[in-house]
């Protein structure tokens, strides 16, 4: 995504990557159908679209419209995962599954989903037995590519399930959804869909410690530098994942305040709580996510002592640092240590 400033005031230009044109191309092939035939959607294919690899949220909606106007099905996008399969996806859904466990896997999908798309977040929502992982817009995402998105995240937890527990045990779908309820539930293998004004999966939260079989402690830091790398190749991203970018680079410094954020950003420290605000967060959420997710990474690094990683994150002392990771995994940074020298298998 990239975001752009006016003379008058901030407004921002959201950018998706360009490969969900391919995806919905390919999927309309099941149709016998091609967006180059139309004449909306064929302008949108040229050489500087396939030079640039991003296009405009409005071109991205607009091919989601046309898509299904030829197509005339109102859950194509919702099909598209048994369709085709970006790479980009593949990539993040083969670095989650070398990690050591479910719960693992599902904090390196939220960490890195803007590489599979800039025009929502993957939220996770801790309750006393489920995860609830809420897909929210960012600026005017098609509702059919937020089906999509759902039909992805769907199919990847259900094929982590290798022992049918129920991981994934309900999803919920926008409202105009119901009218094809029957459709839905063939479409996502699961028979609890309900509808309501927002896409949310439930993961069942006792199942987060589960190791994965296909765990290797060879090829995850290996993915995970890519990760990192197609992550910060992204021309730009929403205010939230740029905010969050420039915490982890103060990381270290003593001092992660919402002021010196803002202030290489240009704009005030208000202004900036004020935006974030209207994406549905706050600096300090983010500020405890990316502490978070570096805390995650160095204790599975296994460099740094924990009372070093304290001092890194920002805490004064390490008792703090303890209380806030409770917080995060109920459990304390030397318990998470110990469980995940148990659980990571030998190099394969």
């Amino acid at each position: 995504m990239m975001f752009e400033q006016s003379s008058s005031q901030s407004f921002f230009r959201l950018r998706e990557s360009a490969f969900w044109a391919t995806a919905v191309e390919q999927t309309l092939k099941q149709y016998d159908l091609s967006l180059r035939h139309s004449s909306v959607g064929g302008c949108l294919f040229s050489e500087q679209f396939e030079a640039e690899g991003f296009i405009d949220q409005q071109f991205c909606s607009l091919i989601w419209s046309e898509a299904t106007r030829i197509a005339d099905d109102p859950l194509l996008g919702l099909r598209m995962h048994r369709v085709f399969s970006p790479t980009a996806f593949n990539t993040l859904a083969l670095a989650a599954s070398a990690s050591p466990t479910i719960g693992d896997a599902l904090n390196l999908l939220t960490r890195y989903f803007p590489i599979v798309s800039t025009q929502l977040t993957l939220k996770v929502e801790m309750q006393e037995d489920t995860v609830q992982l809420l897909l929210r817009p960012i600026g005017e995402t098609h509702p059919q590519h937020m089906a999509s998105i759902t039909g992805y995240l769907a199919r990847y937890f259900t094929r982590i399930d290798l022992d049918g527990e129920g991981l994934l045990f309900a999803i919920q779908l926008a409202d105009h959804h119901q009218l094809h309820e029957h459709s839905c539930k063939q479409l996502l293998k699961n028979q609890v869909v309900s509808f309501a004004d927002h896409y949310t999966l439930s993961l069942k939260r006792a199942l987060l410690s589960k190791t994965l079989p296909t765990a290797s402690s060879l090829l995850l830091p290996k993915l995970t530098e890519i990760l990192q790398h197609m992550l910060a190749t992204l021309p730009s991203s929403a205010l939230s994942e740029q905010v969050k970018r420039r915490i982890h680079l103060l990381l270290g410094s003593g001092d992660i305040s919402a002021e010196r954020v803002a202030g290489p950003m240009n704009i005030s420290q208000r202004h900036l709580r004020r935006k974030l605000s209207q994406e549905g967060t706050s600096y300090e959420q983010l500020a405890d996510e990316v502490r978070r997710e570096a805390a995650l990474r160095m204790i599975a690094d296994g460099q740094l002592s924990l009372t070093s990683i304290a001092y890194e994150l920002g805490f004064l002392d390490p008792s703090s640092f303890t209380r806030a990771f409770r917080r995060w995994t109920d459990m304390s940074p030397t318990a998470y240590r110990r469980e995940l020298s148990k659980k990571s298998p030998a190099v394969s």
